[in-house]
């Protein structure tokens, strides 16, 4: 009976063990956890530009900015954002910035850019230079795109460069997280749009403008152009008599959208505006360090474009855009003072995901 009654103590020792042990320890979750990834951040800058006095007089005659899409820095913070988000190809691999590279003037140095698939663009890629200053506000070469909201979306769009349809863009854009709360500061709302993609990145575009260069400096009475500079723009401002550089490039910006006659270049292939063989005037800023330039890339540079059509050169000339050998050294000069560097490194423009 001893025996009998000491093991029963004993395995009732162990039952109150047990329970105890089982109380006393802390529960186990099965729960699986969960990892947060944490959402995108970039660095904001400001857009809002003080334009010196010669810029604010040609902005003033010469804004294509519409009154419901005016520059704001979330705007055009989110706009950069979206110029150089390769998510916006169908791919993943091309984005608007793959065509139109700062460091290239937001243009290309390859006569005809690559899209998504390695297949070439039909045009060379236009800079985005002083774009805000086309008084009429139509963009391409051939001028098809009645605004820079219009055009926004158009490389997109185009089966060669992005490639995707409106309805893929915003539900690619929707699944990416870093987007909802930068349309909510630029637009006040997270609904995410087509037209509110065109907005932002027609905010950005419009926001890169040069005024940085020694040009610049000059009008701002900060320097003086030397001999050969000043004899450089006089040739720009009087020669020829009836149609000066002037005529389509108008100083500040060296842009019009109306110019005082249509500008032609010969091309079999491409007949350019409403096809009568004219192309859209682009901003002579920056021109002297780009290369392949007009719509098709056929002049390698404007040292080039100025010598054909002189003896010994064996190239025809381009209309109205050559010189006498003996010019030319002094308009070179002149166009060398348009050049703004800060444009090709400022961070405001630089690619936000290469950080």
């Amino acid at each position: 009976m001893k025996k009998i009654a000491t093991l029963s103590s004993f395995l009732l020792l162990v039952m109150l063990f047990q329970f105890c042990t089982k109380t006393d320890s802390p529960s186990i979750s099965n729960t699986t956890k969960t990892t947060v990834t944490p959402v995108r951040t970039f660095t904001s800058y400001n857009y809002l530009d003080t334009y010196p006095a010669h810029i604010q007089e040609a902005l003033a005659t010469s804004d294509n900015t519409p009154s419901t899409n005016p520059i704001t820095n979330d705007g055009a913070n989110l706009g950069r954002i979206l110029f150089y988000d390769k998510q916006l190809s169908r791919n993943g691999t091309t984005s608007c910035a793959s065509c139109h590279q700062q460091q290239n003037s937001f243009s290309d140095s390859a006569v005809l850019s690559r899209g998504l698939d390695g297949a070439f663009t039909t045009r060379h890629s236009m800079a985005l230079l002083n774009i805000r200053f086309y008084k009429s506000g139509k963009m391409f070469w051939d001028e098809k795109a009645a605004s820079v909201e219009k055009q926004a979306l158009q490389p997109i769009i185009n089966h060669i460069e992005m490639d995707l349809t409106l309805e893929q863009l915003e539900t690619k854009v929707k699944s990416l997280t870093y987007y909802p709360s930068l349309f909510q500061k630029a637009f006040g709302t997270s609904l995410i749009d087509s037209a509110l993609i065109a907005r932002a990145l027609s905010q950005f575009e419009r926001s890169i403008v040069t005024y940085q260069s020694k040009y610049d400096r000059v009008k701002q009475g900060l320097e003086i152009f030397t001999t050969a500079e000043a004899a450089g723009e006089q040739l720009f401002l009087t020669v020829p008599a009836n149609r000066t550089c002037a005529s389509c490039h108008n100083p500040p910006m060296f842009i019009t959208s109306s110019p005082s006659a249509p500008f032609g270049l010969d091309d079999a292939n491409d007949l350019g505006i409403n096809n009568r063989g004219n192309f859209k005037s682009s901003s002579l800023r920056n021109v002297s360090i780009r290369t392949n330039l007009f719509h098709n890339g056929s002049v390698v540079n404007v040292q080039e474009m100025l010598n054909a059509g002189n003896p010994g050169t064996g190239k025809q000339a381009i209309p109205s855009h050559f010189l006498r050998t003996a010019d030319i050294a002094n308009m070179m000069a002149f166009l060398n003072t348009l050049t703004d560097r800060t444009i090709l490194t400022e961070a405001k423009f630089s690619d936000p995901f290469a950080l």
